[in-house]
């Protein structure tokens, strides 16, 4: 924050704050309904820039691998009785804990403030697994129980409730990467995005307009790109492309340890035999199309068109892949608990990992190398526990797996 004095503008409260006026327009943008000249005793926000070294997040230091630390804006809160984290590959972030409730602990009231939105981190063994903002907190008063539940979500899970600011419009970008197009985006948010993976080819023309969320428009542009989106550690926007395989992290097995338990989740009604991508119609010609065939459909008919937005002819091809890739990993998916947080190796469960399963009763009849969509870290006053979800090859890189679990 800043504070509007006599001869500001944002030029010069851009020198004033980060040592160079290169950053004036995305204070403007971070600041709508404020122009210049600015007015005098007027707050503003400055955002932070995620890429200077001083504004990453500092992990407190343990000696006990499985420590957790939670932090609300930067002190420790250590009276927490549940606790439930989850990563995905495909989603932001999310954090659920709770806590017994005493509005006459010190500092109590001022921790837990209804629409704070202040920042929140934790920690595992002193590593970051999580970086975000605290956003629902809602007292549960029972006859016999008092307790406060707190939930957030990853520093871009911002992105997903809010448009860019007034001032940022109009956003159009002409032949520009997704990579240029999304430090736009994010700039007056203060955050970065990391990129994992190639960013694909340029846009011909895309426009954001009035009443778009942010993370929508983005996650629209990325799938186009067969890129997934998700929130790291350390509070930053990642694109990526997910895995095709390669070296399991694990071999879980039916009945051995660690494994608990294993649950299928079928979907037959999004599950297609053919998929189109039609490219829009341009000053009267006829667009492009393409379609993905689906193989294991042999004789049935169910069809799903789909227009191709913003796309190249070349482009339509790669679009309507990764919607059939997307498709595999929408019909079959299998939920599985661990009672470690940490796989053979000592390391936490990650997203985009590979996990070989073999489970019998759950309709895996040979061992199936899966892809680990999301984990949710569970941990309470008498368990620790770490729930799998896993996910068929080609999920998101838009090929076909040649082989499905139950296939015999």
């Amino acid at each position: 924050m800043y504070k509007v004095i006599a001869g500001d503008t944002f030029d010069s409260v851009s020198r004033k704050t980060y040592g160079t006026e290169i950053y004036s327009s995305r204070i403007a943008s971070a600041n709508p309904g404020v122009v210049e000249p600015l007015p005098v005793g007027v707050t503003i926000v400055t955002p932070i820039i995620p890429e200077d070294p001083k504004n990453l997040p500092q992990a407190p230091q343990s000696d006990n691998i499985d420590e957790v630390a939670i932090s609300i804006e930067g002190v420790r809160f250590r009276f927490w009785d549940r606790l439930r984290i989850v990563r995905s590959i495909d989603s932001m972030d999310t954090v659920e804990m709770s806590a017994p409730f005493d509005h006459e602990a010190p500092g109590f009231r001022e921790t837990f403030v209804p629409f704070s939105f202040k920042p929140m981190s934790i920690t595992v063994g002193g590593e970051p697994l999580f970086t975000g903002t605290m956003v629902a907190v809602d007292p549960v008063i029972e006859k016999d129980k008092k307790v406060v539940a707190v939930s957030g979500y990853a520093s871009p899970g911002a992105l997903n409730d809010c448009t860019p600011p007034a001032s940022s419009f109009p956003l159009e970008f002409d032949n520009l990467g997704l990579r240029d197009i999304a430090a736009t985006m994010l700039g007056p948010f203060g955050l970065g995005a990391v990129f994992e993976s190639d960013q694909g080819s340029v846009f011909e023309r895309v426009a954001c307009e009035p009443g778009n969320k942010v993370l929508a428009f983005l996650i629209d542009l990325a799938k186009q790109r067969n890129l997934v989106m998700s929130s790291s550690p350390k509070g930053e926007l990642v694109f990526l492309r997910a895995i095709e395989g390669g070296v399991p992290v694990a071999k879980l097995r039916q009945g051995e340890s660690p494994l608990l338990s294993v649950t299928p989740r079928f979907n037959p009604q999004e599950y297609y035999s053919h998929i189109t991508g039609l490219e829009p119609v341009i000053l009267g010609l006829k667009g492009s199309q393409f379609t993905v065939r689906n193989p294991r459909l042999q004789g049935v008919i169910r069809p799903f068109t789909f227009k191709a937005p913003d796309t190249l002819d070349a482009d339509v091809k790669a679009t309507v892949e990764a919607k059939a890739g997307r498709m595999f990993g929408g019909m079959a998916s299998y939920s599985v608990t661990v009672a470690t947080w940490r796989d053979p190796s000592g390391n936490l469960w990650t997203p985009n990992t590979v996990v070989n399963l073999l489970a019998p009763d759950a309709m895996v009849y040979e061992e199936y190398s899966f892809i680990v969509r999301s984990v949710e870290f569970n941990r309470d006053s008498v368990s620790e526990t770490a729930l799998l979800d896993l996910v068929v090859p080609g999920s998101f890189s838009g090929k076909i797996p040649e082989v499905l679990p139950w296939d015999a």
